[in-house]
């Protein structure tokens, strides 16, 4: 810089931001500007069995899972959507056999033992070349000739492993196919041996149902069974025998990382099982010292899988153990924000630090301004979007005064209004218009405020709207219009969603603070409230919700 000239003053620019919502489109703040809470030293640990990263949307899954490839050199990051996982869905012999039936998670189970387990072998083997053009299958019995009971194991691992064929060596999607095509040419062969027709003869007619005997059908789901469960038996052992043979040292662990399966990979009908599936395999990985399996689930999406996926003896607490929660401090939350603002300021216009006190406002309505943002954002997505949005509102300003962050709020408060909706859509399709129910109401008020008469009426205009709707919301509705629910539970259990969303807080006896469904980790149950438990609703929604 030329003596005497000085960097231009400071002034929001109408694209200046401090991130992205989604850690994907984040790059030039997400690594400079990572905040440790602790969760990244635990995960790349190989003997924490911490495996699922759970958190809502915006908590910082896929942004910690990118921090632990960031770091570590031997992470492999696995997309469903880059499975050829639909192959699953359109295969007419599984539907069949399910569709008889038969159990098909070991299936599931098995298949992603495999995906993983070749995933690893393969980083593995680029980390340490050969001078020979061999491959993966070669170069593992060269590794084990057979002289050892250890070796001799990992030998009949590897013949068995021998038995999909070779393409199963190569790209992840050719592993998928040539399993799912051996699983299917053995159902196959069964129901031919069992019924002396083909599958395909079945189903092209849709008459499966009605062209089987009672006793066909129960001998076909008899062979069909004993053919998914006996291939998960004989790999079981083997294979993840085998890995944890040929990672013995110590010094290198392999992770591998599995993000976005809330999104959709594949059909509804199998998602489900196949994120359960992948949920045993991670546990069960944790047999090989050396490779770590490391999942980011929505805690909506893996209770959701729970409950679809469950059989009679599930326990979920069984797998609490294996959860890495993902929990903010303010004084996490507000670093994050300072580092990034320190980032955007710093590359523009100056060296000197610069923190959120130097561009907002000291006090809003007394509160200090790190507890105001505190009561509004507890994730970083929201602390985020906020002060993105409080930029937009002072653009051609050095700072964000009080008018322009009140501006700021009340839009802000819409967009994570809507993004609240769109986050619970499966399970809940019209919360949004369920929200209404709180419009106008104070901060905090006690359930038996909203009164029956108002419950009843509110049921019957959600009813008319529509009246053939899905969902739980709609059908708690239904009930009470036909007058199978009393309006008083059905007020229990439309606070109880709006807790477990988020939308509202529960002080559920008087002796007891407020609790948020994000603090205690669980939903409450209709029995745990009452007439007189207060109802807290979320600072977030204030403002579009006309809170008094």
């Amino acid at each position: 810089m030329a003596a005497g000239k000085q960097a231009a003053p400071f002034r929001f620019k109408r694209h200046d931001e401090v991130g992205a919502a989604g850690a994907e489109e984040d790059a030039e703040f997400l690594s400079a500007c990572f905040v440790d809470t602790g969760d990244l030293k635990l995960l790349e640990s190989p003997h924490d069995k911490r495996v699922i990263v759970l958190g809502r949307t915006g908590s910082g899954k896929t942004a910690l899972l990118l921090e632990l490839q960031e770091q570590r050199d031997n992470v492999i990051a696995l997309v469903p959507e880059n499975l050829a996982l639909s192959y699953l869905s359109n295969s007419t012999i599984l539907k069949f056999f399910d569709s008889l039936g038969v159990n098909l998670d070991p299936f599931f189970k098995l298949l992603w033992r495999h995906v993983l387990t070749v995933e690893i072998l393969n980083r593995y083997f680029s980390d340490h070349p050969s001078k020979q053009e061999e491959t993966l299958i070669n170069r593992l019995r060269n590794l084990f000739p057979g002289k050892s009971v250890k070796e001799k194991g990992a030998q009949e691992a590897i013949d068995y492993l021998t038995q999909w064929g070779e393409k199963f060596w190569q790209e992840t999607e050719y592993r998928v196919r040539e399993i799912t095509e051996k699983v299917e040419n053995d159902l196959e062969a069964a129901a031919q041996a069992g019924i002396n027709l083909t599958i395909g003869e079945l189903s092209a007619t849709g008459t499966a149902s009605h062209r089987l005997t009672q006793e066909q059908k129960s001998d076909l789901v008899a062979r069909g069974q004993h053919i998914v469960s006996e291939a998960q038996v004989q790999d079981l052992s083997k294979v993840l025998g085998l890995l944890r043979t040929v990672l013995e040292d110590r010094q290198q662990v392999y992770y591998v990382t599995v993000d976005k399966l809330d999104e959709n990979w594949v059909e509804e009908r199998i998602r489900y099982k196949l994120i359960m599936a992948l949920i045993l395999t991670a546990k069960e990985f944790l047999q090989v010292k050396n490779a770590k399996i490391v999942l980011a689930l929505r805690r909506d999406l893996i209770e959701r899988v729970f409950r679809l996926t469950r059989d009679s003896g599930f326990q979920e607490e069984k797998y609490h153990s294996l959860y890495l929660p993902l929990e903010w401090q303010k004084s996490d939350l507000i670093d994050l924000l300072d580092r990034r603002i320190a980032r955007l300021v710093r590359r523009t216009y100056t060296q000197a630090p610069v923190t959120h006190r130097d561009l907002l406002p000291l006090r809003i309505d007394k509160i200090k301004i790190d507890e105001y943002l505190y009561q509004r954002c507890q994730r970083p997505r929201d602390i985020i979007s906020f002060f993105n949005t409080c930029i937009h509102a002072a653009e051609g300003k050095p700072k964000v005064h009080v008018q322009a962050l009140r501006k700021a709020e009340g839009e802000w408060s819409r967009q994570r209004f809507r993004a609240l909706g769109d986050e619970w859509s499966a399970d809940y399709p019209r919360l949004l218009d369920f929200a209404m129910l709180l419009r106008g109401r104070p901060r905090s008020f006690k359930v038996k405020s909203i009164a029956s008469e108002e419950i009843e009426g509110f049921c019957l205009d959600r009813a008319a709207e529509a009246p053939e709707g899905h969902g739980i919301l709609q059908r708690i509705v239904l009930q009470v219009v036909d007058l199978l629910l009393e309006p008083e539970e059905a007020r229990k259990q439309i606070i109880r969603i709006f807790y477990r969303v988020g939308l509202v807080g529960l002080k559920l006896a008087p002796h007891e603070s407020e609790s948020w469904v994000d603090q205690l980790g669980r939903g409450v149950s209709s029995a745990e409230i009452d007439e007189e438990t207060s109802v807290v609703i979320h600072t977030a929604f204030h403002r579009e919700l006309g809170v008094k």
